[in-house]
């Protein structure tokens, strides 16, 4: 009981220090002059990957790599089953074909590298900072792109939004406030509120990484089980809220770019993270269990959205069904 408490308390922590630190972080980043479009695609878009980054950091440090491999796949495959299942379901999402042509196969890409890298059984050091490198070039030529785009478009089609667009629930309607909106606006609250917000991560982390540990224990259970499922549900729920309110609003890009956007952060920054701060195992079992669904749920998601260009409400069921199916398969593979 201690340790589901210690869980839901983590989760808790997380959850409200990532808003806290997206929300203090972005403003105060619009205050000093930097684009909204800078803003998205890093600041934003760390701030949703973060308990992905914190939580699986942690365990790799702690040594329970099973549990970070684990958090990153679980969250990969909820991303697509749940988060976009559930935003189609409450609303079709419609989708340009220009960002599924352009950052899904790079997604599958990434899956098939990490695959490949674990031919002898790990991601060692050296495969971590690979990653990182990887996904740094990726985020200095998404940020090259999309100024192009926004300087170069008008042409009535909005610019085209890719992870980017995972600013707008956030950062966009927030981060052009003017200095006269309040005291509680002011620069060094908004500082105080990205600190506690990084504070609050830290803690949550610690508490979701320990007592997911001690769950696995006591319930005898592989930790990349515990990891894939309880852990990634709970560090998936700001993608969560930012998917739903984006497809309840009818913004089809910035939902569809949220979730490939945060795979992408897993996969690249938040798995090298982890490799580069503590070599993680990778047997062929944990490969077949954890990669290679994340593979089909990424390159399932591109045929979704092609056919009339969104994903309705019976691809959403049907991608939510096929999460239940991954859910029931880790659990009975124990």
């Amino acid at each position: 009981m201690t340790d589901a408490l210690l869980f839901l308390a983590g989760l808790v922590a997380i959850t409200f220090g990532a808003d806290w630190l997206v929300t203090g972080s972005s403003r105060v980043a619009a205050r000093m002059g930097v684009s909204p479009l800078v803003v998205g695609l890093t600041v934003v878009a760390f701030g949703t990957s973060a308990p992905e980054l914190f939580v699986s950091s942690l365990a790799a440090l702690r040594g329970q790599p099973g549990l970070a491999i684990g958090n990153i796949m679980g969250s990969t495959v909820a991303n697509v089953g749940l988060i976009a299942g559930l935003g189609a379901m409450l609303r079709p999402i419609d989708v340009k074909r220009r960002l599924l042509a352009r950052e899904s196969p790079l997604l599958i890409l990434v899956l098939i590298i990490v695959m490949l890298l674990s031919w002898n059984d790990a991601l060692g050091r050296l495969d971590g900072l690979a990653l990182i490198a990887g996904f740094v070039i990726y985020l200095g030529v998404m940020l090259r792109m999309e100024s192009g785009v926004a300087f170069g478009e008008g042409e009535g089609e909005e610019p085209d939004s890719g992870t980017s667009g995972r600013e707008t629930p956030i950062g966009a309607a927030e981060s052009g406030e003017t200095s006269g909106s309040g005291p509680d606006r002011t620069v060094a609250l908004l500082w105080l509120r990205t600190v506690v917000g990084l504070v609050a991560l830290l803690i949550g982390a610690h508490w979701l990484v320990v007592s997911a540990v001690a769950i696995a224990r006591v319930f005898q259970v592989p930790e990349e089980v515990i990891g894939a499922t309880m852990v990634a549900l709970g560090t998936s729920i700001p993608e969560l809220a930012s998917t739903v309110a984006a497809a309840i609003r009818g913004l089809g890009d910035i939902a569809i770019g949220n979730i490939i956007g945060s795979n992408i952060f897993n996969l690249g920054l938040v798995l090298g993270t982890a490799a580069l701060l503590s070599p993680l195992r990778l047997p062929p079992e944990v490969v077949v269990r954890q990669v290679v669904p994340a593979l089909f749920f990424c390159a399932l998601l591109i045929p979704l959205a092609y056919t009339g260009r969104r994903v309705n409400r019976a691809e959403g069921f049907l991608l939510l069904c096929l999460y239940g199916v991954f859910i029931y398969t880790v659990i009975w593979s124990v």
